[in-house]
Parts: structure tokens; sequence; C-alpha cells
């Protein structure tokens, strides 16, 4: 207890002796003089001081100190995951979600004042505030734990350091975060555990609820689609799509093929085709293959979707469908030159193959004839035309077969037209054998030696193999499905090479092998490509009874691979591919250059895609980019025009296929493994939903002591020195009245 108003020693004492000296002397004169009174002198003398010094102890304010604690409610952060996958209804009850809710407001008390403050936070995509679980945003693309993490170490450092502003805002001045509970299914889009860092502050509490059934569902996905990007009209292909089943119990599979949106075919999958899936993975999870063969009487670009039928109680209906898009074209045709200064067997057929083939628009060019009157005769009679000059006549082809020809008694603009009709126009070049001088062993030209797909021995080139054999096509073509090897079948004579002594280059392709010598060679040079055929006796290939025989499949095949880059499309290459992490993006790169091939600044770049035509931006010389959202097909066909001053240089059209897109809804299986292992990088707790208890929210302590207060009260207010003084004046009253004073 302590004396708030004090005086101070000093005068407290003099206070005390002057009125001990005032009361002393009071009580020696009087009445207080008889001898019948002198016995009650000193007790009233006493009852009088003491009314005194109660009385200056009351002025004196006798007051009292008290500590107290200052508490502060504390801070629980809640995550519910709001994705898509947390839209599923399982069993026939409510969504995940909100089951998720009905856990943390029945298990968490989170209207409980006398509980922690819970601070609710939904994440998707990213991690957002809405303050009461009623204002949670669904449904979110894809799950984001990265942001979750961060959202978290943002309030573990507030703990930690002086609170800013934002957090201040939030949880108050004062409030703690002690801990975060989190409901997730545990779909995220990474779950890399390497890739997350734990949180710094050990003591954080951490609660990873699974939200889900534990329980396995049936489910059918169609996890890829494969079809041609495009297609000559009144063409049959094949489109073919990989199923996924997960708990199937022997049920049925069927499967749905959608054209433009309207069913045009069905097959039923009977369980026991599914396989157990190759990669491994969930031992419950089998794969099997459907095929579908389509056609189209319009031309356009048609829309095509392989869709499964629910099973009974499927519970993941997203993931039943994936579309794809097939271009149906009238095949422009081919601008052929096949030029020979030999006239042989060879160039007859060829010449006779290369006229059936309806995409083929041919010339032939034939210096046979010696005499130059003769042969300008001959060439205005029959149509003949001759070598191009340079550069722009060869430019105009798609692709060039050159026969028997002395090449290095050409013109050097004609060697160096023809150099840069392959490496920068991107046109295609077959080299027909030759004997001698006539023969690419025997030429000398180093740009030639730099087209030509293999390398010759230099002792004896030219010496016609002895082997002889059948064609074999070799793995990479037969797969590639360039060559029908069914149709091999129809040669009925062996053949042999005629150089038995080549090698092929190191970025060569061989297509077929007689006795492993090749005889059908392809290099890629620059953007175009070089064909060696290595055959003797080619005309012997040749079935006037089956259409030509395999000597016009071979062409036909070689011409429709080499001649992909047309004389319209030479000036401009586009490319599409997603960018890393956006699965729903498509990003457009074109490379536009002018008649010479340099690339082009400036350039007006008009990409049409879906009907829709967005102008290509330029990233540096020559190179144009654009990027169209929300694509979800598995391919895309797009068109590039590109023109600069008024002139056109050309236009693009490509029939990209795509990566198959992994959304949210793929799959939906609670995934507690990767869970437990979130929940031990974070030091905290995994729990199933079922299993959550009242001791799950117990473990947040409610209030943290955050300081303390002293306080100093009066104790006059409480009465005890007054009625003190009542009682020493009553007594003293009493006193003086017995005695006769009073």
């Amino acid at each position: 207890m302590i004396l708030a108003d004090y005086p101070g020693h000093l005068i407290a004492g003099l206070l005390v002796i002057v009125s001990a000296v005032l009361v002393f002397f009071a009580f020696r004169r009087g009445e207080m003089q008889k001898t019948s009174r002198r016995s009650y002198r000193w007790p009233l003398t006493a009852l009088q001081y003491i009314a005194i010094v109660i009385l200056l102890l009351i002025l004196w304010n006798p007051s009292r100190s008290q500590e107290s604690e200052i508490l502060s409610r504390n801070s629980v952060l809640a995550f519910v995951d709001t994705s898509e996958s947390m839209s599923v209804v399982e069993e026939g009850r409510i969504s995940r979600l909100d089951s998720a809710l009905h856990i943390f407001k029945e298990k968490f008390h989170s209207f409980d004042t006398e509980g922690p403050d819970y601070k609710v936070f939904g994440f998707d995509r990213q991690v957002y505030r809405c303050g009461t679980s009623d204002f949670l945003r669904r449904w979110g693309s894809q799950t984001n734990m990265h942001g979750l993490l961060a959202e978290l170490e943002k309030y573990d450092s507030s703990n930690n350091d002086t609170h800013n502003s934002d957090q201040q805002a939030i949880s108050g001045k004062n409030s703690s975060v002690t801990g975060a509970v989190i409901f997730t299914d545990g779909q995220a889009g990474n779950k890399n555990i390497r890739t997350y860092t734990p949180l710094g502050n050990k003591d954080l509490k951490i609660v990873v609820i699974g939200v889900g059934s534990r329980k396995r569902q049936a489910d059918i996905a169609i996890k890829s689609i494969n079809a041609p990007s495009r297609v000559a009209i009144d063409t049959a292909c094949t489109i073919q799509a990989m199923v996924s089943a997960k708990n199937l119990q022997e049920q049925p599979v069927t499967i749905e093929l959608l054209k433009d949106k309207h069913v045009v075919d069905s097959k039923e999958i009977a369980a026991e085709e599914f396989n157990r899936n190759p990669l491994g993975g969930d031992s419950l999870t089998k794969d099997a293959t459907t095929e579908f063969t389509i056609g189209a009487d319009r031309i356009g670009s048609h829309s095509f979707s392989v869709r499964a039928k629910p099973l009974e109680n499927e519970v993941n209906l997203a993931n039943n469908v994936r579309s794809t898009m097939v271009d149906f074209v009238e095949e422009s045709r081919l601008k052929v030159l096949l030029y020979s200064q030999v006239a042989n067997f060879d160039i007859g057929k060829l010449r006779q193959v290369l006229a059936r083939d309806a995409k083929i628009e041919l010339d032939l060019g034939l210096d046979a004839i010696r005499k130059p009157a003769l042969a300008k005769n001959f060439a205005q009679m029959h149509g003949y035309v001759g070598l191009p000059d340079d550069r722009q006549g060869f430019n105009r082809y798609d692709i060039i077969i050159l026969g028997p020809c002395e090449f290095d008694a050409l013109t050097e603009a004609r060697i160096s037209g023809l150099y840069s009709f392959v490496v920068d126009r991107g046109g295609g070049l077959i080299l027909l054998p030759g004997k001698g001088k006539f023969g690419p062993a025997d030429w000398a030209n180093e740009k030639v030696k730099t087209l030509l797909p293999v390398i010759f021995d230099s002792g004896s080139p030219t010496m016609q193999s002895s082997s002889t054999g059948r064609i074999e096509l070799t793995l990479e073509v037969v797969e590639s499905k360039l060559f029908n090897e069914g149709s091999l079948r129809d040669i009925d004579s062996w053949i042999s090479p005629l150089y038995r002594s080549i090698s092929p280059k190191p970025a060569s392709t061989i297509f077929a092998v007689i006795e492993e010598t090749p005889v059908i060679t392809v290099q890629r040079v620059g953007r175009g490509r070089v064909c060696l055929l290595n055959i003797s006796r080619l005309f012997s290939l040749y079935r006037e009874n089956l259409h030509g025989g395999w000597l016009y499949k071979m062409m036909a095949g070689l011409t429709a691979h080499l001649g992909r880059v047309k004389a319209r499309e030479a000036a401009i290459e586009l490319f599409a591919e997603r960018p890393a992490g956006q699965s729903d993006m498509i990003k457009f790169e074109a490379y536009v250059c002018d008649k010479s091939f340099v690339p082009v600044a400036g350039a007006n770049v008009l990409l049409n895609i879906r009907d829709q035509v967005l102008t290509m931006n330029q990233v540096e010389r020559g190179r144009y980019m654009a990027q169209v959202a929300d694509v979800q097909d598995q391919s895309v066909i797009a068109t590039a025009q590109a023109e600069v001053n008024g002139v056109f240089l050309g236009e693009r059209t490509i029939a990209a296929n795509l990566p198959p897109i992994k959304t949210e809804m793929t799959d939906i299986e609670l995934d507690e493994k990767f869970l437990r292992e979130f929940a031990n990088k974070l030091n905290g707790r995994y729990i199933h939903a079922d299993e959550v208890g009242n001791d799950i929210a117990n473990m947040f302590e409610a209030q943290t002591q955050v300081g303390s207060s002293r306080k100093v009260t009066s104790v006059w207010p409480n009465w005890p020195l007054l009625f003190i003084l009542c009682i020493a004046l009553s007594v003293s009253w009493f006193v003086r009245r017995s005695i006769g004073m009073i």
C-alpha cells in the first residue's frame, strides 16, 4: 500500500507532532483536572489523537497497486481449395468444397468468439482472402500450392518481425498467427515435393486435411486422340484414341466419335480388352486403344471428338471427351521438273508414273539431242523445257528430279540456282543414278557434294554392284507409312544397287536397302531435302497392269515427302507450340523472307485461326510472333499471310498437333501420399476429413499474453478507514458521556 498524496517525511512528521502536542495540552486543562476523571485522560487523548491521524491518512490518499495481464485473441489461417476438382460430388452427397466448409464450421467452431480468430482464404491458381467462407470463388482451373506456401511465409515473417501495415489491417496490431489449417484434395499443379521449401518458423502449427473419398471410384478418361492434321478430300484416314479406365469392374465401355458435334460412329470396348498401364502407376489403371475411320465430302476444317459414355456412378465426367481438328483440303499440285541429258528406259518410265500422279504438274527437260537446232525444234514440238538458267527459274518448281547429266558442265548460275533452290527456298531434289561423268559419283563440284546424302568410295565408285536382292524398307519408313511395305510383293524380279561402295552421311536417313547397301537415302540440307536413288535398272520396278507398280508408289511417296515447301509458301515459315506453364495458350512464330530469301523487316503479317484474324508483331528482323488464348483442342489449323510495301510475299498454312492438355479434372482421386509429404515438409500434420475431431481444433490456442498493465487504486473508496474513524469517535463520545463531560 502507498500514500498517493503523501506530502513527504518532513511535513508529515510536523503534522503528526503538532497534532500530538495540541491534543496533549487540550486534555490537561479544564474538566480533565478533576480527580474523578484523571483515569480517563490518557484513553481519551489516545482516541482523539487516533482520529486525527486517521484524518491525515485519508487526506494523504492511501492507495494500492494492481498488475493485470493483457491477452490477445490468436489468429488461425484457414485455406480452402476452390479449384475445379473440389466440385466433385462423391457417393451422392455434397461437393468436396461444401464438405470441407461443413467440417470447418462444425469441428473448428469458426463462429465461437472464445476460440481463435479464423482468417478464411481461398486458393486455386492464386491465393485470395475472402473474409468469410460465403465469399469463396468457385471453380479455379488449377491448384497452386506454391502460392499457398508463399502466403504462409508472409504471415510467418510477420510474427517474427514488426507487423507491417497490411498485417495490422488484417489481424490487428497485437494479434499473432499461431497456425493454419488447409483443406484440399491434393490435386496440385506441381506434385514434385522437392520443389517446396519448409517454413522457417517451426512453432507454426499446420494441419492439412484431405478432402475426398478414399473409396476407389470408377473413371473413364480419353487420355489422347491422334489424327492427321490435314487430309486430302475423299481420302479415308484413321482417328486413334487412347482410353484409360480405373476400377472398371468388368463393365464394357462405349466410345463415340463426334464430327462437328454430331455422333457419326460408336464402338464398345469389353473390359478384358483393357491392359495394364505400361508406364506403371496405379495398379487399377488400365489402357485400351480404339480406332475410327473417317472421311469428308467437302473441303474445310472439321472438329472430331472422341467421347466415352459415363459409367454408372462415375463422378468425373470432365475427362470423358477430347477433341481435335482435321483440315480436309484439295491438295495443291506439286510443280515437278524431270531433267536429263541421257535418254533411257529409266527416264521414260519415270515420266509415265509422274504423269499418272494427279498431284503432280510435270515439266520434262530432255537435253539428249546434241545439235542445238534440232533440240530447239524438238522442245517446241513436244513442249519440253530446259534446265532453268537462274535462281528465279528454279524457284518456280517444288521438286526437281535430276537424271543422268554432266553436272560439272553446267554454268555457275545454274549450279548456284539449284543449290539455293534446295538450301534457301526449301525445294526437293531427287538424284537418279548415272554412269561415269553423268552420275553423281563423278561430280567434282563442291556445292553438289554438299547436297549429296552419301559419300562415295574414291576407289571405284561407278562400278555396278554385283549383289542383287529384294528391296527392304527401314523401320523408320515403315512406321511413318511413307511407303506401303505390302506393295513390295509386286516386285517379281531381283534388284541391284548401281553403286556398291557408298556410305550415308551422319545427318542422312536411309529409307531402303538391298543386302545392306543403301538404295534410297534422304538428307535435309538447309530448308530442303535431297534424295539419292541408288537403283540399277529403275524401270524394272514399273508395272503397267498395276497402275505403275512400286515405281509409281515410290515416286508418289518421295515427291510427297520432299515437296513439303510449296512455291507459294517458300517465303514464310510458321510454327505453333504451347508456352511452358500455359496449357490453354498457343504461341505462333513466323519467319518471313523476300524473294531472295533475306529476312524482311516491317512486313505486314496476318494470322488467321478459328475465323479470327490477328496481326503478328515483329520480334526481330524477319521474325514475327502472336499468341492465342483459350485453345483447348489437341490440333490447330492456322494460316499466315505476309506482304511488304504492297508486294505479296506468300502464305503458309499449318495443321499442327499439340500435346494433350493436363487439366485439373484429368485425375480427381484424393492424393493422400502427396498431402502427407506436403504436411511433413511444413512440419505439420495430415489427417483425412473423416477423422477430424474436436482435438484438432483445440490444438490452436485461443489467446496469447502480449503484455501486462499496472493500475493504482485508492483504498479510501473501500471505507475501512472511515469505519475505523467512526469507531474511534464513537468510543470517545461514549466515554466522555459516561464521565459526565457531555
